[in-house]
């Protein structure tokens, strides 16, 4: 999923923008984490937002409650890019042509990887990610994407879409 912004995201709203793949916003939009403002925990959406932010911003934003601009929220985690309001549709288009072209499998794969907490030791986690990694390459798509590399063509998820 990619977020695109071009104004303001509040409290629940900034959790919908952390639960994307990618986020993209006009250097105009604004962000706050307003919950303690108004007497509440932003307990929920800490489920998204804390994977996302750096902890000593999070710590910052979510006491503070202080509105934040997109450069800023570059700069902690919670965006990939801010982009000039005329570019913001360019640039969300771009992202989103570069996950096309991506296995549907493999990324599926992908971000369940990037979902899942980390094996106890670095041994064990190395073990799952080869198992991972093997499984993919031996697959359908790991098996059409090398070949369609090695025949310099496009790889059939991307012909049949």
């Amino acid at each position: 999923m990619i977020a695109k912004l071009a104004g303001p995201a509040r409290a629940g709203g900034v959790g919908i923008v952390a639960a994307c793949d990618i986020a993209v916003a006009s250097r105009e939009a604004s962000f706050a984490f307003s919950e303690v403002r108004i007497g509440v925990v932003p307990a929920v959406i800490s489920v998204t937002v804390l994977p996302r932010l750096l902890p000593r911003a999070a710590h910052e934003l979510f006491l503070t409650g202080e509105t934040f601009g997109a450069a800023r929220a570059v700069a902690v985690g919670l965006l990939n890019a801010c982009v000039p309001a005329d570019e913001l549709d360019t640039e969300v288009a771009r992202y989103a042509q570069m996950l096309r072209m991506g296995a549907p499998g493999a990324l599926a794969a992908t971000k369940q990887m990037l979902r899942a907490p980390r094996a106890a030791t670095m041994a064990e986690d190395l073990t799952a990610m080869q198992e991972l990694s093997a499984r993919f390459f031996a697959g359908e798509e790991g098996q059409e994407g090398m070949r369609a590399f090695a025949e310099k063509r496009l790889p059939a998820w991307l012909i049949e879409t």
